[in-house]
């Protein structure tokens, strides 16, 4: 028997290789349908069977794709809803307001630190879209990342060096960076905040809410 070719009856050998589209007209020209009739037959009902599973399973991949991007933005939207909640507006002025006082370590409250670590840990996960979550929380990241990085170690520093304090954020950040680079054309050097513009940060930071407010 010669290489590429299987027999299915004495007077009948069909190649194995064929492309699909070559099926047909190699069978008629050999009078397959003739020879083999129901061998034919049970052939072609189970190229059909094949085929109308590899639609099913591109479909359920389309599906699966379409229904991962609408939970991505649905999750996305409730943690811009919760970003400027009046809730978080408060921390993040108080947050500013510390740092910019230079309040002692043991007093900084940590729910944007908090808040940007779920966002960095559901970014690793692919629960998030990097695009969308560069769009809408890069600006803020990089800031709070820049502004509480000694806070961050000297919080490692007290818990045993655990370098796992608040890496998801940095991993955030990182991601935020490297989205910048690409969109901006710009250097790492380039993209980081000046001390002046830091400043700036707080101080729009601290003014989300006014006096009366934080004493309310």
């Amino acid at each position: 028997m010669k290489k590429g070719f299987t027999a299915v009856s004495k007077r009948v050998k069909i190649p194995v290789c064929l492309a699909l589209d070559d099926w047909y007209i190699y069978l008629k020209k050999n009078q397959f349908m003739n020879s083999c009739p129901d061998l034919f037959w049970i052939m072609l009902t189970a190229l059909a069977s094949w085929g109308l599973v590899l639609v099913a399973m591109l479909t359920s991949r389309a599906q699966i794709r379409t229904a991962k991007r609408l939970s991505s933005v649905q999750v996305l939207i409730i943690y811009e809803q919760k970003f400027d909640s009046g809730d978080m507006l408060a921390a993040r002025s108080k947050l500013a307001t510390q740092l910019l006082n230079k309040a002692p370590h043991q007093e900084m409250q940590e729910d944007v630190l908090n808040f940007f670590e779920s966002i960095g840990l559901l970014l690793r996960l692919k629960c998030l879209n990097k695009e969308m979550v560069w769009a809408n929380f890069s600006y803020f990241a990089i800031r709070w990342e820049y502004v509480c990085k000694d806070y961050i170690k000297e919080e490692r520093r007290l818990k045993d060096n655990d370098t796992t304090i608040f890496e998801e954020f940095e991993g955030l950040v990182k991601v935020m960076y490297d989205m910048e680079i690409k969109k901006r054309k710009k250097t790492r050097e380039q993209i980081t905040p000046s001390s002046e513009k830091i400043q700036e940060f707080l101080t729009d930071e601290k003014g989300l809410v006014s006096d009366n407010e934080k004493r309310s």
